[in-house]
């Protein structure tokens, strides 16, 4: 458990809780109310002793609560659920509330803060809220009824000490956390002026690398795809009747492709060398020829085929047969 040891006078209604964003505050705030509910129930609280009055309500806003289906930020989220509590609140009433103001324009969410917590107090309800903003802060030290508190926190370790301590405002120590972290001096400083003006804040500037060291990051690379074409253009069998574009005519196999994928065709008047990838599959020679056909009988003229078969059996003195160029 958090232990809780302070004291507040019995005029103040409303803490405001500040600090570093490590979960301290979310967790005392919790605390405090899980522990009324506990005393109202009648169960024994695990701490020495408690002052705790009895409580009518216990309205709280604590989380995230966007909705995608009902169209709801983090920011409005927190507006409906802040606007309910103030519909219900009264002077019998226990009010905790996480983040007041966060999930939108800081400047904007520090003024609808402010105006919340104004209805709290003037509802005379008890009220627990936790704040980065510093004009809230000054709000906590200037409105009649209403405190300051922060959660111990140890810079060395960068761990919360949960110990909520009353009467003092919070420091966010984004800078000497994100120091720690290893963020370097350049960046600290341009993250300084910004916040402070020109000069920024010197006190955490030491020890600190000056540019931030990189990485090699991943990169996206695209697969490489490694087609064979000349096993897709080996696929044409002689004889295959094939579909040629883009003129889309018909027409056989008549030479396989060569090692450039190139084919014959012959078409109706005439025979042409082609690509692969400029004809289509129309009908298989084996659906058109018998077995083991002599596809000569269709491409070659019978004088080509008569100089063939004799040129095949003996030495024909003064005879020649032109075979065309694939190239």
């Amino acid at each position: 458990c958090v232990p809780l040891d302070f004291e507040i006078g019995q005029k103040t209604r409303g803490i405001i809780i500040t600090g570093p964003n490590t979960g301290g505050k979310t967790v005392a705030i919790k605390t405090v109310g899980l522990y009324c509910l506990m005393a109202q129930c009648g169960l024994h609280l695990p701490c020495g002793e408690a002052d705790i009055c009895m409580n009518s309500q216990v309205l709280c806003d604590i989380g995230d609560g966007q909705n995608m289906t009902e169209n709801l930020s983090t920011f409005s989220a927190h507006i409906t659920n802040a606007l309910d509590i103030l519909r219900r609140v009264n002077r019998e009433s226990l009010v905790v509330m996480d983040e007041l103001g966060s999930g939108t324009d800081p400047a904007e969410g520090m003024g609808i803060a402010i105006a919340i917590l104004e209805e709290l107090r003037k509802s005379g309800c008890l009220y627990l809220v936790t704040t980065h903003y510093p004009e809230v802060k000054q709000y906590g030290e200037n409105a009649e009824g209403v405190c300051n508190a922060r959660m111990a926190f140890d810079r060395e370790t960068l761990k919360p000490k949960y110990r909520l301590e009353i009467g003092r405002a919070g420091e966010s120590c984004a800078f000497y956390i994100a120091k720690s972290l290893g963020m370097p001096a350049d960046m600290l400083r341009r993250a300084s002026q910004a916040a402070y003006g020109e000069n920024g804040s010197p006190d955490i500037m030491d020890a600190l690398p000056e540019q931030l060291e990189r990485r090699s990051a991943p990169v996206i690379q695209k697969e490489k795809i490694h087609k064979n074409h000349q096993t897709e253009a080996d696929a044409y069998r002689l004889g295959d009747c094939v579909m040629v574009y883009p003129d889309k005519k018909t027409g056989i196999v008549c030479r396989t492709a060569n090692e450039k994928g190139v084919l014959q065709v012959q078409l109706q008047d005439k025979k042409i060398w082609i690509n692969h990838k400029r004809i289509k599959l129309h009908v298989p020679a084996s659906e058109l020829y018998p077995e083991d056909y002599d596809f000569s009988i269709i491409f070659e003229s019978v004088e080509e085929r008569k100089a063939k078969h004799q040129m095949e059996r003996k030495y024909c003195e003064g005879m020649e047969r032109t075979i065309p160029s694939t190239d």
